[in-house]
This record gives structure tokens, sequence and C-alpha cells, in this order.
């Protein structure tokens, strides 16, 4: 079928809210969708359910496995899509009405390899919390890889750019990209330089196309734990694409995201193999210390010579100043 939307939904452990998701998807209009489910190994009803609807829905293929964590669901998915556009599902969300037609019909009219949109957040009792907005200058317009880069700059909107939910790309954009078998949190953030260059065009729209749900589940999964030093490794590898672009001005603020995460996870995270993995990352962050430091004003070279000489005189630092600036204001 022409233009058919491959939607990739992985699952694990999401009975109460997988009817939601999947009928948001069986309920869009005007376009074509194959949806398939991957199966991570549930241990609730998920699996059961997901089955039901395959049975009901010839557009539905399921896949079961062993649970293995969300990068490798997503490879699978991705290597069984037929479809002309790829959408990437969390079984906790759902779709607006007509969000898929919306994101098809800009990815035709403006020939883009990659469609945004805003997304809104609900609660888990489904009540509506806010929307993430794209700032204003970037919307309905085709972007280039400068200007996406730059919603990296933006607290909130780091996400719209980030993560792959919600997103509708081209099928060849993914070609020869796989999600890090290893990474299974913030693993978005480690196949963004590979498709930042893959996608040629990006158009953004101030359309909402997906409502993400804050479930207690999810709440609970943010807390620190080890998973969030694949946060930290993940902004590393970013910033090692900003300077590659040339973008100095991004990677220096994502350094200061990413040393604010290792300074905190140090100061939580005690167990040996945490230590070992938070060392492993600040020389990551050194050597992109040493990096910057050709680029960079005389005071931030001074900051950034501070970190490379001492963790805990940097973080010692950053407090003193962030007292400052609390004081001040």
């Amino acid at each position: 079928m022409d233009n058919l939307i491959s939607v990739i939904l992985t699952v694990y452990n999401r009975e109460n809210y997988i009817h939601r998701c999947i009928d948001s998807i069986l309920a869009q209009k005007n376009v074509n969708i194959e949806i398939i489910i991957i199966d991570d190994g549930s241990k609730d009803s998920s699996s059961i359910i997901c089955d039901e609807y395959a049975n009901a829905n010839e557009n539905i293929k399921i896949i079961h496995q062993e649970n293995v964590g969300i990068s490798v669901a997503r490879n699978v998915g991705l290597d069984n899509v037929t479809g002309d556009y790829i959408f990437f599902m969390d079984d906790d969300d759902f779709l607006p009405d007509d969000a898929l037609e919306t994101l098809l019909q800009l990815a035709i009219d403006h020939e883009a390899d990659l469609v945004i949109g805003n997304y809104a957040y609900f609660r888990d009792d489904g009540s509506y919390y806010k929307t993430v907005e794209i700032p204003e200058k970037y919307c309905n317009k085709l972007i280039n890889n400068r200007e996406a880069c730059e919603l990296l700059l933006y607290t909130e909107q780091t996400q719209l750019i980030i993560v792959n939910w919600g997103k509708l790309y081209r099928k060849h954009v993914w070609d020869d990209i796989r999600f890090p078998v290893e990474i299974n949190k913030s693993e978005d953030q480690f196949v963004f330089s590979d498709l930042m260059e893959s996608c040629k065009k990006i158009y953004l729209t101030d359309q909402v196309v997906y409502n993400q749900v804050i479930s207690k589940l999810s709440i609970s999964r943010s807390k620190y734990g080890r998973w969030n030093l694949f946060h930290a490794a993940g902004v590393s590898e970013i910033i090692v694409y900003l300077i590659s672009k040339g973008y100095i001005d991004i990677a220096e603020f994502k350094f200061g995201m990413g040393t604010r995460s290792i300074i905190d996870l140090s100061g939580v995270l005690k167990d040996e193999i945490c230590k070992k993995e938070i060392k492993r990352l600040y020389g990551v962050y050194r050597n992109l210390a040493k990096e910057l430091s050709p680029h960079v004003n005389f005071k931030t070279k001074m900051r950034l010579l501070l970190f490379r000489f001492s963790l805990k005189g940097y973080t010692y630092f950053q407090k003193k100043h962030a007292k400052r600036v609390a004081t001040r204001n």
C-alpha cells in the first residue's frame, strides 16, 4: 500500500494501558498502517491482550520474545517493518485524533525525512497536565541541522528532538541505524547523531501529535539508579557530535548538563559498579573538556581546566556559583 506507516510498539507489563494505546492507533483515519508489537517478555496479561488484537486485526503483527530490553525490542521492530514510514510508540501512551494523517501529509508536502510535532502530558488518571511546545521561531517550517540541534538548548524541548517516539520518519532514515543493544535507558541519545546525519529535511509543526502518560511506573523509573548513568554517557555522545559540527555553544551547554548529572550521581550512587562507571565517565568528560577548551572564552576555559584537574574542586565551584545566583535572585 502507498505511504504505509509502520508503527513500532514495544510492550512490557502495561496491561492497564495497552487497550487505550492500541485503540488510539487503530482509530487513526485516512492512513494505511501496520502495527508491529514487540512483547518484551511481559509477565502480566499484556501478552494475551496483544494476541487478541493481532487475531482480530490483519494489520497487526505481534512478536513475543524474552525480556531483553527496549533497545533490542525496537531493533526487532525495525527489522520487521514493511512500510514507507516509521513511527515509534511507548506502550502507556496514546495518539490524538488524526495525528498520523497530520504527520504524513506534512512529510509528503515538504518531502521531509522527519516530521516532529508537539506532545501533551496526561496524568495516570487520564487528566490533561500540560503541552510541551516547539519554540515558535522553529514552527511550521523546514529546519536545517544546526536549527535542529539548537532545540538541545531548551530544557523541556530537548525531549522533542532527542526521543524517537512520536515522530514520523521515512523508512530509509533507519536503514543503517540500530539502537545499541547494551543500552536500555536514554537509548535515544545514542542514535541521535546518526539520525541527524541521515535526516536531510526536518519539518516541525505546532500540532500536538502525541500524548505521553506520566504513569506511576514512569515516575519510579525516573528516580536515581544505575540506569541514570546511561543518560550521562548518552549526553557525552551528543557532545562529540556537536563539536564535530562546530556547534560549540550547544556543546558547551550540553557539557554543563552532563557534568551536573555526573556530580549528582556521584553523590547518590555508592556501590562499586556505579563508582567505577562514574570514574570512567569522568575520564570521558575530561577528554571532552580538553576538546572544548580551544573554542571557548577565557572564563569557560578556566572552568574546564578546573574540571579536568579535580571533579571535587569543580563540584565545589559549581555549588558556590549556584548559591550566589540563587542569592542574587
